[in-house]
């Protein structure tokens, strides 16, 4: 073991030379991203890889402007005019409220620009980074220990530096040597029952015989084992009291001459049964709901209920002690558990009703019992809420503006339920259907509203104890849509019933018993009424989506989740089943069309019902290759069945293939169904291709490219798939067979540009066609780089923009 550099330089020699960039050689099994992330220095960036720090320039040019003393100065104003309005309002609580969130936002700013500087210096700019020798030594010392903590007790890093221009780059050149192995593992618990609760938990436990030294998962052994005690009632029980016999063993140079072993002793120090530290139990239960944020307890009256043993303290606002009872999960009488009290945490969050939720605790007159106190703060009763911004399409037209109002109550009726309305308006520009290459102004309102309980509301409740712990939701919505366009005015009435829980924080299941759609056309214009009855004669079922309708369904969704919103990318995999029933009461109660017929007054028999099957699965899976990079896969698969009269599903309900989130190299919608060629309009235009059965696959590497206020990351996707016709009056080339299926299975390949600001992800894709289903041969090579925009060219560079990845 050794640590040793070559060429050093002092501190003060190297304050000239800005910091390059890393490398690691040497490392066989620890990779080079764990190492580097011992490493907190990053270099400043260039401009395309040249000696030239454009960011830095500008934090210098900030620093030109910037007094330090004076923003300090400004904060200090800022509190002494706080300090002045507060005594002002000091017995209005309500406007002593509002001083205080308006001047918490105001001290944040000035207090962000006192430390880091002003817009340049803080935005804009960077500020330098140099070359430090005692910082690399210290990462070279780092990379050692981690080594050493990985089991290889022999590992040297060393480190040389080279200079290139105005920077020095370092170089860590690692020696792993021999790794250790662990051996035998015994537990030593002088606690029959604690040794008993460990046994039973033995196959969850991190150490493993058998496999490389970890330090690592030594630690994660002491959390497992305290939060095992802890959660059967062995509260005093902390990880401290876990310690470790780590003894050499004798290895067979035969055969093991390349590692080296170790045997381990478990040492778990549980307190005697009779001790007072042993195990506690829950002797009391409060939940209190105090005043609001900033406003003296005094301007308050208290009630207090006792419902089901637990304490209930009410200053301001009230709620349903019933419907809180089944969120709380510790309860009087019971041993304490820590993964109890944190649930119930997290249950008293996922309401949506209090601002933060507090836990803490006492022990009793006995010193063998908890005292446990649940404090939370409840949100503003009214919340309005408005969004601004583009409407962002796909197809050949233009963004287009947007604005929507959410105006929202909560704890309507006492019982944490939440009453939501939305009104959003939009315009967007899109191209018409009729295919004569103008740009059309697409109007919509919609008005949505729901009702938010939280539990599962069914006659009896009988599932409400078992899903308590689940984060479930019952949510009742109804919503008016209104579309116009120059071709069609349509709308579309929407009322269902839904019902949502969460068993674990990576499974979420959704059931919607009433989905009803009342769907209604007006106004449809002569030539886009032709183009309906001509698309039908060729197989296109469109005209059915703009018939008078009335859709009915149930439908499940499952989901499978370990990828995390933020942070890097992870080792991670999802999957979502979606299973849908339409017309399914139909089947039950026939008399009912009837009666829908009358209560809409259809008198003519215009009115469409429709009875089908639906089936997706979307199953996606994300392996890291490096801190800002991953590689992810993609298969997405759907078929539906209809039976109804009219043997056709609504068209909402069909799959299609193409553009941003499917095949990128085709247009939205565009692909299939199976070899057919494109339906195309008088001005050589295509029309959207629906099927009824989808198979897909897409693999996509996605990297990090630059940084400019945000992160400009980059993407390499091959995509497959397509999609085709079931029903016996499809056309033959849209037909799904097994003996032509490989050579309708499209291609298509591209790159990807994604400005990631944290808040959003824009997203640019280009794609290209490498074999086309409908003209059965490879296509790759005809794209012509002066006619790439050029879309009725057999090959063309299809351009995709959207928002959020693609998958």
């Amino acid at each position: 073991m050794g640590l040793a550099s070559c060429a050093p330089r002092s501190a003060t020699q190297s304050k000239s030379y800005y910091l390059g960039n890393s490398s690691i050689k040497g490392n066989r099994v620890i990779s080079d991203a764990e190492l580097d992330a011992l490493i907190p220095q990053k270099p400043n960036r260039r401009f395309l890889g040249l000696p030239f720090f454009p960011y830095v320039g500008l934090y210098r040019f900030g620093e030109l402007f910037y007094n330090r003393e004076e923003k300090l100065r400004k904060v200090i104003e800022v509190t002494q005019n706080y300090q002045k309005e507060s005594r002002i309002y000091e017995n209005s609580p309500r406007k002593l409220e509002k001083v205080q969130r308006r001047y918490a936002k105001k001290l944040e700013k000035a207090q962000n620009r006192a430390d880091q500087g002003n817009f340049w210096m803080r935005v804009v700019g960077e500020a330098p980074v140099y070359f430090n020798i005692n910082e690399v030594s210290q990462n070279a010392e780092k990379m050692q220990k981690y080594l050493y903590n990985n089991g290889f007790f022999q590992a040297a890093v060393h480190f040389k530096q080279d200079t290139i221009f105005n920077r020095i780059r370092v170089n860590y050149l690692i020696s792993e040597n021999r790794p250790t192995m662990i051996n035998n593992i015994r537990y030593q618990v002088k606690n029959n029952l604690a040794d008993s609760i460990l046994k039973a938990n033995n196959k969850e436990a991190t150490l493993v015989s058998k496999k490389r030294y970890d330090g690592d998962s030594f630690e994660e052994e002491r959390i497992r084992i305290e939060t095992l005690l802890r959660n059967q009632g062995y509260f005093g029980f902390s990880r401290q009291n876990v310690t470790y016999l780590v003894n050499d063993t004798i290895t067979n140079a035969a055969t093991d001459s390349l590692f080296k072993s170790v045997d381990v002793n478990v040492l778990v120090d549980v307190p005697s049964p009779n001790s007072k530290q042993a195990r506690y139990k829950i002797s009391s239960v409060n939940f209190e709901v105090l005043s609001p944020s900033g406003l003296p307890d005094s301007l308050f009256r208290k009630d207090t209920i006792n419902f089901q043993g637990i304490n209930y303290i009410f200053a301001d606002k009230k709620f349903s002690t019933k419907i809180l009872d089944t969120k709380i999960q510790v309860r009087p009488g019971a041993y304490y558990s820590q993964q109890k009290e944190r649930d119930t945490q997290q249950q008293l969050s996922l309401t949506d009703q209090f601002r933060f939720v507090n836990y803490n605790y006492t022990f009793d007159s006995t010193g063998k019992g908890i005292n446990s106190s649940f404090k939370v703060i409840p949100l503003e009763k009214y919340q309005i809420s408005t969004d601004i911004g583009l409407n962002v399409i796909q197809l050949q037209g233009a963004p287009g503006p947007f604005a929507n109002l959410t105006y929202k109550i909560r704890n309507v009726f006492n019982g944490l339920e939440n009453f939501e309305t939305s009104i959003r308006g939009g315009i967007e520009l899109v191209p018409g259907f009729l295919g004569n290459r103008q740009i059309y102004r697409s109007e919509e309102v919609g008005v949505n509203t729901s009702l938010i309980f939280p539990r599962l509301i069914f006659p009896g409740n009988p599932f409400q104890k078992q899903t308590a712990g689940f984060n479930p939701r019952t949510q009742v919505g109804l919503g008016y849509n209104y579309v116009n366009r120059p071709e069609y005015t349509r709308t579309n009435v929407k009322i269902s019933t839904t019902y949502s829980w969460q068993p674990t924080n990576t499974t979420l299941f959704n059931l919607s018993l009433i989905d009803l759609n009342i769907l209604n056309t007006q106004n449809i214009r002569q030539d886009f009424q032709d183009l309906l009855v001509a698309l039908q004669s060729q197989g296109n079922n469109l005209i059915n989506s703009f018939q008078k309708s009335f859709v009915s369904d149930i439908n499940f969704n499952f989901v499978y989740n370990t990828n995390s919103l933020i942070g890097p990318p992870k080792n991670a995999r999802y999957l979502r089943v979606a299973l849908e029933s339409g017309g399914t009461s139909l089947n039950v109660l026939p008399g009912q069309k009837q009666l829908i017929k009358n209560v809409f007054g259809d008198l003519q028999g215009e009115l469409q019902f429709y009875k089908y099957l639906r089936g997706n699965v979307d199953f996606r899976r994300y392996w890291p290759t490096g801190k800002r990079s991953a590689f992810v896969a993609r298969i997405n698969t759907g078929a539906i069945y209809s039976y109804g009269d009219s043997k056709v599903p609504p068209y909402e309900k069909y799959f299609f293939a193409g553009g941003s989130n499917s095949l990128r190299a085709w247009l939205p919608r565009r692909l299939g169904p199976g070899s057919s060629l494109p339906r195309l309009t008088s001005d050589s235009l295509s029309i959207e291709s629906p099927g009824e059965f989808v198979l897909e696959g897409n693999l996509e590497y996605r990297g990090f490219l630059a940084k400019f206020f945000g992160d400009i990351n980059y993407a390499l996707f091959i995509d497959v798939g397509n999609v085709w016709n079931l029903n016996s009056t499809a056309t033959e080339s849209q037909k799904l067979k097994a003996n032509k299926f490989l050579s309708e299975i499209a291609i298509g390949t591209g790159f990807g540009i994604r400005y990631d600001l944290s808040f959003f992800v824009l997203r640019f894709d280009f794609g290209v066609k490498v074999y086309d289903p409908s003209l059965q041969r490879f296509v790759l090579d005809e794209l012509e780089f002066n006619k790439l925009f050029k879309r009725t060219q057999s090959n063309f560079l299809n351009i995709n923009l959207g928002v959020g990845y693609p998958f």
